[in-house]
């Protein structure tokens, strides 16, 4: 039963940000929890103001924040933050994961407001807010999930931030995830890093999350092949950010972006230190709370990490509700 489900459970972990923080029975009332609303500095353990956070942030050459991707009160975040910094006057760079390289020209040209030749063309019946949706392909996607980027999307036209798309295309990131690497092509093999897997901590981390987003079931070849998958993703973005910010002088990148890409500062934020180790990066994970009670310590360190060698999950962590208290995994073992 698990692995017919298999697909379906890990594309929601992926899609929520690798939330896998806490199990327990499915509630249908959300619970209060005295950790909604802080701002935890995970080096001190302690509660942080936002204005420090805001400091911080405008100080940063970047900025990941890192989010679940269906939870309103993350994007209700990143575009409070945004703001801020630009009410400091500085211009983010504006990047996100959930639009990958080959999607930028139309950000760029929707955020420019200049008329587009694709206007003349069928469409030009559709607004610039339509067209750009169609561009993206994201019309089958639900209007509520489209607005939490296009929300973002817009403060960049308003104040003409740059902004770009830092993901592989998903033609490539689906070969990756069903065939061996030396079965690709060679044009697509041009568009990956191509770097041998290592293995590790992280590796072994990333299993586990994979084994857990497919509700506890793991088999080869298709956890090697998820984690390249990862792997290479996290490269791609890792270039996208670091071309940005040598281009970047007016305000750091910020990165929307799911927080499994940014846990423990590896992954995207360990790629970009390899590529830039001057590079200053602030890793904030909008933490929702878990299904049931947790110790602070179990958002900061994984609980399969007992000697901490991962180390902390992100350099802060702002707590919110959760958006959904069902427990899929618990669910289709009843099924």
């Amino acid at each position: 039963m698990l692995k017919q489900f298999g697909w379906v459970a890990l594309s929601v972990t992926m899609l929520s940000g690798c939330s896998l923080l806490g199990g327990g029975t499915a509630t249908t009332e959300p619970r209060q929890d005295p950790l909604i609303g802080q701002i935890i500095d995970a080096g001190t353990q302690q509660p942080l103001g936002y204005p420090q956070l805001l400091a911080r942030a405008a100080k940063a050459d970047v900025v990941y924040l890192g989010e679940r991707h269906d939870n309103a009160e993350h994007h209700r975040i990143q575009l409070q933050i945004l703001q801020d910094l630009i009410g400091r006057g500085l211009q983010p760079v504006l990047g996100f994961e959930f639009f990958d390289i080959g999607q930028s020209g139309y950000l760029s040209q929707y955020v420019s407001g200049q008329a587009s030749l694709m206007s003349l063309g069928p469409g030009s019946k559709l607004t610039p807010e339509q067209r750009l949706r169609r561009q993206l392909d994201w019309e089958k996607r639900p209007d509520q999930e489209w607005n939490f980027y296009f929300r973002l999307i817009e403060l960049a036209r308003e104040h003409q931030l740059e902004i770009f798309g830092a993901d592989l295309a998903p033609s490539i990131k689906l070969r990756l995830s069903r065939t061996d690497m030396e079965q690709l092509t060679a044009v697509e093999r041009q568009q990956l890093q191509g770097e041998a897997l290592e293995q590790g901590v992280y590796r072994d981390f990333m299993y586990r999350r994979f084994t857990d987003g497919h509700c506890g079931w793991g088999e080869e070849p298709l956890l090697t092949r998820l984690y390249r998958t990862w792997r290479e993703r996290n490269y791609r973005m890792a270039a996208s950010v670091v071309a940005m910010a040598d281009d970047s002088h007016a305000g750091p990148v910020v990165m929307i972006v799911g927080a499994g890409h940014t846990e423990h500062n590896l992954g995207l934020v360990n790629q970009v230190a390899k590529l830039r180790p001057e590079l200053n990066q602030l890793n904030i994970g909008l933490q929702q709370i878990s299904i049931e009670p947790s110790p602070l310590s179990d958002y900061l360190f994984d609980a399969d990490d007992p000697e901490q060698a991962l180390g902390v999950r992100h350099d802060l962590l702002w707590f919110t509700q959760r958006q959904d208290y069902r427990d899929i995994c618990a669910e289709l073992n009843g099924a």
